[in-house]
């Protein structure tokens, strides 16, 4: 074990691996370790998260960030990646430590280390949506981490971008993340090669997020097309939140966002920027990637731990 002290464990739970740092006072990481998820297994779980914070940090204050909705109480109220819902998991975890972990979304735990120490490290207000298989968000007003009265807000992926729309997973017709996710780009992508244009997409199987990418990557202009709309899409939704909110920064992050930000990012500053009440003479906030990648939840959570510690 490192000699450096820890000042918190963070452990970011996702649906196939558990990533888990040591973090000192200067956050920075200490000591890592990364397991395979027992996703639906809840006591494998609670006993993996429970090893894990006593092996890196025994007696530091536990943050974790799951990939799910997780109530102020601390309980996991759905998490379909994990295949489980209602797991006590604050308390489940306070039985078997001795104290109590602090439990929140992983988005939300992204987004506090991203105002801290990544892409927006020094602001207070912050907006960060990551773009995978679906749409997260988090959000920091005012220096701090927005739960929501019960610990379910800010699900961003599932503003209403186009009323009618494309159908989401969660049911709900015209979502962000129907729109703007790694999924829908080889949705939109499908759509073309169905409509006859000349792609070279047609020669692919499947036709997914990163071979769109890779095609646009590679001159085709269809697939720079749908990249193009995608971030269109990913505009209107920011500008409602900009309306609303009005954020220092925007910070995107996820797979999608990393192997499509040439186009997207443009595309969906120019369409936020088009819909930002006072634009002109108000400047809309800057739109940039996140910095942390994977670490972020695992960082973010460990933070928020210590925060809510106190001295």
């Amino acid at each position: 074990m490192n000699a450096t002290p820890i000042q918190a464990v963070g452990i970011d739970v996702g649906g196939t691996k558990l990533v888990a740092a040591a973090i000192a006072h200067d956050g920075s990481i200490v000591e890592r370790a990364r397991r395979v998820s027992p996703a639906g297994d809840a006591e494998a779980l609670l006993d993996l998260i429970a090893a894990l914070a006593e092996e890196l940090g025994p007696g530091a204050p536990v943050g974790i960030g799951v990939a799910g909705i997780v109530d102020r109480g601390g309980v996991l109220v759905y998490a379909p990646n994990l295949d489980l819902v209602d797991l006590p998991m604050g308390p489940a975890l306070e039985e078997r430590l001795g104290r109590r972990p602090v439990v929140l979304n992983d988005a939300s735990a992204a987004v506090v280390a991203e105002s801290r120490l990544g892409a927006a490290a020094g602001s207070r207000d912050v907006v960060l949506l990551t773009l995978g298989t679906g749409v997260g968000g988090g959000l920091v007003v005012d220096g701090s981490v927005v739960e929501g009265a019960n610990g379910f807000a800010t699900e961003l992926g599932h503003l209403i971008v186009h009323e009618g729309g494309r159908r989401c997973p969660c049911g709900n017709l015209g979502c962000l993340e129907a729109y703007a996710s790694g999924t829908a780009i080889g949705v939109l992508g499908r759509e073309r090669v169905e409509s006859g244009v000349s792609t070279t997409l047609a020669d692919v199987d499947p036709i997914d997020g990163k071979a769109v990418s890779a095609a646009a990557q590679a001159g085709d202009q269809v697939a720079r097309d749908v990249l193009t709309e995608m971030g269109h899409w990913l505009g209107v939704g920011l500008a409602g939140l900009v309306n609303a909110l009005d954020p220092e920064v925007v910070v995107i992050g996820g797979g999608a966002a990393s192997h499509t930000a040439g186009y997207v990012l443009p595309a969906a500053t120019a369409s936020m920027s088009a819909r930002v009440i006072g634009t002109p003479r108000r400047k809309p906030p800057s739109i940039v990637l996140a910095q942390l990648g994977d670490d972020a939840g695992m960082l973010g959570a460990a933070l928020v731990a210590v925060e809510r510690e106190g001295p």
